[in-house]
């Protein structure tokens, strides 16, 4: 199984069946640019891959860890690297981070695969959290800061925080744009 990350107009366009969808709720783009307005994450079987990639949908494909559970925010990265060997250290920590905040990963691969359009990302990760909250928290938090500054200085960084469905709560929005306002280089 993988998860597929696109736009909502790629997925309509492919017909996948909505019981796949995970999420596709209100996105904040954290670090961006990111090519799509209005993003959706669906599981999706091997069977479908070949469709996928001979249909050249805008969106790119990453390899699952584990089914979706409960929660109700993901996050959603996707890196090119700039320096692996850096980068190294990232990788080994943030585990038991994400898992301070409730967080576990969906999908974490050191290279998602491209199906279509001018996005690229050569590492990409789906981290499940129970609230939004928990998310922002996580991204915000002083124990994950030094692992944001080596993840920008050896990535071309594009991370997001999404609701499962509907809108993020207000308290985790505002949250973000505060920290997003003392921080401006997070957003690169």
């Amino acid at each position: 199984m993988s998860y597929l990350v696109s736009g909502r107009s790629a997925i309509e366009r492919f017909a996948l069946d909505a019981r796949r969808i995970v999420a596709q709720g209100e996105t904040m783009v954290l670090e961006g640019p990111w090519p799509w307005a209005s993003l959706v994450v669906a599981r999706v079987d091997d069977a479908a891959i070949d469709g996928l990639r001979a249909s050249r949908i805008d969106g790119y494909l990453v390899d699952a860890i584990a089914e979706p559970g409960t929660g109700q925010a993901l996050v959603v990265a996707a890196h090119r690297m700039l320096d692996l060997e850096r980068f190294k250290p990232y990788a080994e920590q943030v585990g038991a981070i994400v898992e301070r905040f409730g967080g576990r990963f969906l999908a974490r691969a050191g290279k998602a695969t491209m199906l279509g359009g001018d996005f690229v990302s050569e590492r990409a990760v789906i981290i499940e959290f129970p609230t939004a909250d928990d998310a922002v928290g996580f991204y915000v938090s002083d124990i994950y800061a030094p692992l944001m500054t080596i993840r920008h200085a050896t990535t071309d960084p594009r991370f997001l925080v999404m609701a499962r469905n509907g809108s993020l709560p207000a308290a985790a929005r505002a949250a973000a744009e505060k920290y997003l306002r003392s921080h401006p280089a997070s957003a690169h």
